[in-house]
């Protein structure tokens, strides 16, 4: 409960923005991920393509009239480590610390900001007024009352919200009326919340995800999927007693056999997310009332869970197994006829000698728990090769990609920075001249803006390092035929990765 005794929401005093820390539980990032860094908390910020316009709006407002905060920064200082983190403000103070330091952007947007940030005096965004509530109870509390009332900021969608309440829910012990007591919300809004947040969560599990493509996987992913047709759907009656899912005050359990209950899934969210889909009619909250038996029966029958119950999925499991890799997508979703005439001792041979994290005798250089961003087909093209490619069979090959791809994805860091002329003028040569250890060289410390980066930089340079950069020219221009076996050439690119991921997003799923 707020001490409103205090009103410490109408003081004001100044912190400084470097020393103000984003909050991991932000309803507007995604709960799977585990952001470190202020490049971190931003790239889940924009990767909805209207939240990135809005967020450069708002650098271009801030770069061109200043920050004005009409709206409060609240903040409170955690107990334990004397730090002060954002409750209210987060998009604000991540737009001041990139505009302050400008290499801790995202890829995607640093050469705006780089642009920006050059517009603004940055010693004018040093400090900024806070409000500063004495614990974050009380900003959860400002929080509930900012967002379940109209105001001025960016509103939080459906799914951010509904996740608010479960964090809510979660820290009173699942107590209901505790939740109700502190949220204001009604019983059947919280008990909603439970069971569509669920829903959806299972949506982003693999098991769904293997049948849907790159780009439907990203608005399964995203905040912005729209929580009121799943809410629609399963809401149903008809839907529920079919596919054996079974609501109660607790959340959703999942009666039914798991293989065709996550197909059956897929295909639905294939309607929801595609205009033109296979069955001509793009599943929205009209369609579902207007074509509700169409649909119904264009989706795969489900059957029951087994008797011995190990196919459901109740409430307090996890969502999320993270002991097995993505699987690439399929051509489609496949029928349950399909499934069934499959071996079922061989899937569960697969399913139980999943590939490890990080193996040294991976048979690629990269696998299916890492996937990157990048603009360039020729990247693009390249990554996915190398997690085919068998490094037994090919390390020659294998061993010459690693200086090819750590040299284009170099040069697309730069590009995307505009930061070709700063290198040429630094190199006193034309950029085409540049060697990429001399690019390197030139990127390390606040160009490329991250000590773990700059750490395999100083690794890169150092030509008695097995993994050096020597060693990388050796598999193109070289002669010797040394170093190529597997493990050595699977460490080499595990040593780049911190590195791959500030060049070009290079990421771990």
């Amino acid at each position: 409960m707020a001490q409103e005794g205090t009103r410490w929401w109408e003081n004001r005093v100044l912190r400084s923005v470097d020393n103000l820390r984003l909050w991991r539980e932000n309803p507007r990032l995604d709960p799977s991920s585990q952001p470190v860094k202020v490049r971190d908390y931003v790239e889940e910020l924009i990767s909805d393509v209207n939240d990135k316009q809005d967020f450069i709006d708002l650098l271009t407002s801030i770069a061109n009239r200043g920050f004005v905060s009409f709206d409060p920064v609240v903040v409170w200082q955690d107990e334990d480590d004397k730090y002060f983190y954002v409750a209210e403000g987060n998009r604000r103070v991540m737009a001041l610390k990139l505009l302050r330091s400008p290499e801790k952007s995202p890829i995607s947007i640093r050469k705006i900001v780089n642009k920006l940030s050059r517009e603004i005096d940055r010693d004018v965004i040093e400090k900024i007024k806070v409000c500063v509530s004495p614990n974050y109870e009380d900003a959860r509390w400002y929080i509930l009352q900012r967002h379940s009332n109209a105001s001025t900021q960016v509103r939080w969608q459906r799914l951010q919200q509904q996740r608010f309440i479960i964090t809510v829910y979660d820290s009173t012990g699942q107590d209901i009326d505790e939740t109700i007591k502190l949220t204001g919300f009604k019983r059947a809004s919280i008990i909603e919340a439970l069971r569509y947040v669920k829903i959806r969560d299972i949506a982003t599990r693999r098991e769904v995800t293997q049948y849907l493509s790159v780009d439907e996987k990203e608005l399964v992913y995203s905040h912005r999927i729209n929580m009121t047709v799943l809410e629609r759907w399963f809401g149903n009656s008809q839907v529920r007693d079919a596919w054996y899912i079974e609501f109660n005050d607790a959340g959703v359990v999942i009666n039914a056999n798991l293989n065709d209950f996550y197909i059956a899934y897929a295909k639905f969210l294939k309607l929801m997310l595609n205009k033109d889909n296979e069955l001509g009619i793009m599943v929205n909250t009209r369609t579902i009332d207007s074509n509700f038996q169409d649909i119904f029966e264009y989706l795969p029958q489900v059957r029951p869970a087994s008797d011995d119950g190990k196919d459901s999925i109740a409430s307090e499991k996890p969502i999320k197994d993270d002991n097995k890799p993505e699987v690439k997508p399929d051509s489609g979703v496949r029928t349950g006829s399909d499934i069934h005439n499959e071996d079922p001792e061989k899937d569960n041979e697969k399913e139980s000698k999943p590939p490890l994290k990080g193996n040294p005798n991976r048979g690629q250089l990269t696998d299916l728990y890492h996937e990157i961003k990048v603009r360039s087909y020729k990247i693009r093209a390249l990554f996915e090769e190398l997690q085919k490619l068998p490094l037994r069979k090919y390390p020659n090959v294998s061993a010459a990609s690693i200086r090819i791809f750590l040299e284009l994805s170099v040069d697309e860091f730069i590009n995307n920075c505009d930061l070709q002329l700063d290198v040429a003028k630094r190199a006193k040569k034309s950029y085409n001249e540049v060697t990429l250890s001399q690019k390197l060289s030139i990127l390390r410390g606040k160009l490329i803006g991250d000590k773990e980066a700059d750490k395999i930089i100083d690794q890169l340079l150092h030509n008695s390092n097995d993994f050096s950069l020597n060693t990388l020219n050796e598999y193109v221009h070289g002669t010797k035929v040394h170093k190529v076996e597997r493990q050595f050439l699977n460490r080499f690119w595990d040593m780049l990765m911190p590195l791959l991921s500030i060049l070009i997003s290079f990421k771990e799923i």
